[in-house]
Parts: structure tokens; sequence; C-alpha cells
């Protein structure tokens, strides 16, 4: 068998409308409009640069599943140019782009493949010696909540280097919704050599060997929790079926958070500069990308009190904004500007000292690590949250003990200034 070479994506999301951020700077909100675009023109890129044989797309290829002519059209310009040279492309839709989705009557390229609702295998040759297939299929409709996975058949043949195409949440993950629902030991049982994942966006392998299982992340970040590099995994398979993988960054506008911490500052002024520093660091991480970023305050210190004050930090947002509104590319825009800072209060020894203020915080405040009472608050909390007409989310025990330590330090300010 020759030695051959894929590039593994997933979750493009082309035409993300990024709602709602960057709306106060028309720069910001155009480049991240084009961000999509551009990472899945890089995506092209790469499989044209690193001489890749094929490319496998495992699911949300769209944003919607009433897909803008535009994103369509764009879409198949890129896999023209990879049918030019000779590229070919295995297409799956997942939960944000099903079949039953509207679409427009677009001709797709010589060499590409998208699969249907039903998994079949498609062989790939190279120098006319057949050396690897693909099976793959695409959500029928968005919500999928079988196991797709044990719909796969073994492949045909032991010679051939198989892949499983698949957009799935393998192992539960609760950061993205449980569609297509299966396991490693279902994967690992189906006789795939590799299983080319879609559907998580944070890149990671479940499985090196016997079969490789991975996930290559989204190529584009769309929101402040999607940080660091995104891109895609260029696969190189050797004669004996041995495979090993590259990762390789196709992001136009990273998505960073960092914290800057009060604590050994004594002045607005150093702490603006400390904000601006922070800024020209994720922009020299970042490597001539645009950032979005989310910068935290934290520490305890003399800012605190003046953090506090109305409009203080709303103008600090404004001030580090105003220093890159007129910066060419590559520049920064701090999405939000967080202020968790705390009083230059000892609350753990506060709490020790035998007066009023240190009987509230040991009894009638919690700690972060009485599990059984964040547990209690947590049914509280949610009592109060069911109950109303237009039922909210739930807050999980994370957000209620966060609640409940904002409130700890909040009354152990209040009652030390009023001593």
């Amino acid at each position: 068998m020759d030695s051959f070479r894929f590039v593994h994506a997933a979750d493009l999301h082309i035409d993300s409308p990024f709602a709602g951020v960057g709306d106060t700077d028309s720069r910001v909100a155009t480049r991240l409009r084009e961000a999509t675009y551009e990472a899945f023109q890089n995506l092209v890129d790469l499989c044209i640069t690193r001489n890749a044989d094929f490319l496998v797309i495992a699911g949300d290829v769209y944003d919607g599943a009433d897909r803008s002519v535009r994103a369509q059209l764009r879409f198949r310009n890129g896999l023209v140019k990879l049918a030019e040279k000779g590229i070919q492309t295995f297409v799956v839709h997942g939960n944000h782009d099903p079949l039953d989705g509207w679409q427009s009557s677009i001709s797709w390229p010589e060499g590409v493949h998208i699969f249907g609702a039903t998994p079949e295998w498609i062989k790939f040759e190279k120098n006319g010696e057949v050396v690897a297939a693909v099976q793959g299929m695409s959500y029928p409709k968005r919500e999928v909540t079988d196991n797709l996975a044990v719909q796969f058949s073994p492949p045909e043949s032991g010679n051939l280097f198989a892949i499983g195409l698949l957009h799935a949440n393998v192992g539960a993950n609760s950061a993205h919704p449980n569609y297509a629902p299966c396991t490693v030991e279902d994967l690992s049982e189906s006789g795939i050599d590799y299983w080319a994942l879609g559907h998580v966006h944070t890149r990671q392998t479940l499985k090196r060997a016997d079969p490789v299982i991975a996930y290559p992340g989204n190529i584009q970040g769309r929101h402040p929790n999607e940080t660091g590099a995104r891109g895609a995994l260029v696969v190189d398979v050797d004669p004996s079926g041995a495979s090993r993988s590259e990762f390789v960054a196709l992001d136009v506008v990273r998505w960073e958070r960092a914290e800057v911490d009060i604590s050994n500052l004594d002045t607005i002024d150093s702490l603006d500069s400390a904000i601006r520093q922070a800024t020209d660091n994720l922009s020299v991480q970042a490597q001539d990308r645009d950032v979005v970023c989310r910068l935290v305050l934290v520490g305890r210190g003399p800012l605190h009190e003046q953090l506090a004050a109305g409009g203080a930090v709303e103008d600090l947002l404004d001030a580090v904004r105003g220093v890159w509104s007129g910066a060419g590319s590559p520049w920064v825009w701090v999405e939000r500007l967080v202020d968790s800072t705390r009083p230059e209060i000892d609350i753990e020894s506060r709490a020790k000292q035998d007066d009023f203020l240190g009987a509230t915080l040991k009894r009638a405040l919690l700690s972060s690590i009485e599990s059984d009472e964040i547990e209690r608050l947590t049914e509280v909390v949610s009592d109060v949250y069911s109950g109303r007409r237009n039922a909210l989310e739930k807050p999980d025990d994370e957000q209620v003990s966060a609640w409940a330590e904002e409130a700890r330090w909040y009354l152990a300010e209040l009652l030390e200034q009023g001593r």
C-alpha cells in the first residue's frame, strides 16, 4: 500500500453570525463576519500546500440548517479549487446543517462525496491502487439521539486503511448537546482504523491507536469560551497502515482570556498600564492574528474599592479599546473587562477572630469546600428559577458556589467597613 496524506477538519460553521460581538466596533464586527470564510480558505490552502490526497470534513459545514447561498457558493468554490489540484473531499453533515435543511441547487465538483443518512463505503485510489476507504453518514435531521456508530459496518477489506467519518458526542461530553451519543468502546469495536470525528469544538485525541479516535476541534473560535488555536489535523499514513497527525492552526481571529492581578498595583494609572501590557502579550502570542479577549481583574488590594466606583471598569475598558482602535491588523479588542478583585481583608483570618464579623463568616456564610451546604443552596435557588413564569435554566453547583463566595466577600467588606 502506498503512503498517503489526508486532512481531517470539522465544525467549519461557515457564515456564523457572531451575534452581539463587536457591535460597538464596526471593524471588529466586519472581521468576525468574514472569519469563518477566511478560516475555510486557510483549510483549502493547507490541503494544497501540504499536498494532501484528500480532505474529510466531519459535520457542521454551515452554521445553520437554512444555509445561505453565499455560504454554499463559498464552500463550493473552495472544493472546486481542491478538485482542480486533484484533491478529493468527503463530507458529512451534522446537527447544525442536517440533510433536511434548506439548500440551493448547487452542483458539486468531481471528486466530492457528500454522505447521506445511511452509512456507505467510498474507496480512495492513489496511483491506480485502492489504498483507503471512507465510511460516513450525515444527520437526516437536527436532533439525532441514536447511536450512529453502531450502524457503521466493518471494513470490506483488511488491506485498506479504513476511516470512519462521524459527527458525534463520544463519552457524553457535557459541553455539547448529546447528539449521536456513543462510547470509545463502540468505536474501537468497529474494525475502523481512524475515526474522524466532529461536534466537539475542543481538539482532543480520545485514542491514539487501534483505532485512532480524534476530534480536530473547529477551525475558527466563535465565542469567549473557545480560546486558543483552532484548526485541523494533517494525517500521514505509511505503507504499514500506521498513522501520525499534526495540528495546524487555521483561525484568523483568536479568542483569548487573561487575568490582570491588582495585588501589587497602587494606582489606576498602573492598572491601566498593566491592562495594556496584557493585550500586547496576547497579540504577540496570537502570531499576527487579530484577538478578541476577555480580561479578568483579580487579586486583593487598595484598587478594589476604586474599581467599585460607578463607571470605573467601563472607563478602563473604553481606554484599552481606544488604544487599539486606530491600529491596523493585527489588533486586539477587549470584549469584556470583568472585576473579580477582592478587598484587602484576609477573610480566612477574620473568620477566626472572636467578634461579630468572625462569627458571621464562620456560621452564617459558607466555605467553598462545604459541598453539603452548596447542594442545599442549589436546591433552593433551583426552586426559585423553576417557579418563574418563563423558567430560566437552573444554575449548577459551580454557579451557586460562585454566588455564595461573592456574597461572602461582599458581606465581609460591608461589616469590616462598618466597624
